[in-house]
């Protein structure tokens, strides 16, 4: 069965449990029929607790399958990823999130720098430490001095 039809048989079930317990309560509320309210309830609170059970069955198994689809389907995924994610396509997509935030009026998760600011960047972060291109740092200059 497909997943939808599957789907589909669960809600029918549960509407059709649903419609019963509509026509239960009709029955319970008629005038002048005869019929003890007490045990409409009694039927109500069965009907409720097998659809609890029901569904509860039928969620369980499907919660297996899901996670299996989940599974099989990542595995593929990260296998795509592997091989047709490149470069242009993150800055692409990237590039779609940040128009999406800005048309929301959202600030940007990600901001992009000109080539002044990348060469900047790059002066802070990439150069090494001082004690590496022979500078002494700071605690070497006190243990000289010492």
């Amino acid at each position: 069965m497909q997943k939808a039809q599957l789907y589909e048989a669960i809600l029918l079930v549960n509407r059709g449990i649903d419609d019963a317990a509509r026509g239960l309560e009709r029955l319970k509320r008629a005038k002048d029929s005869g019929l003890e309210a007490s045990y409409f309830d009694e039927k109500l609170t069965l009907f409720e607790m097998h659809r609890a059970l029901l569904n509860g069955y039928l969620c369980s198994n499907i919660q297996m399958s899901e996670e299996r689809d989940d599974a099989r389907f990542g595995k593929m995924h990260r296998e795509y990823e592997k091989k047709f994610l490149d470069e242009v396509q993150v800055y692409r997509d990237v590039h779609v999130v940040e128009e999406r935030r800005r048309l929301e009026r959202k600030p940007p998760r990600v901001s992009f720098l000109s080539s002044e600011e990348q060469r900047a960047w790059e002066r802070l972060y990439l150069s090494p430490p001082p004690s590496v291109e022979g500078h002494p740092s700071p605690e070497g200059e006190a243990n000289n001095r010492g």
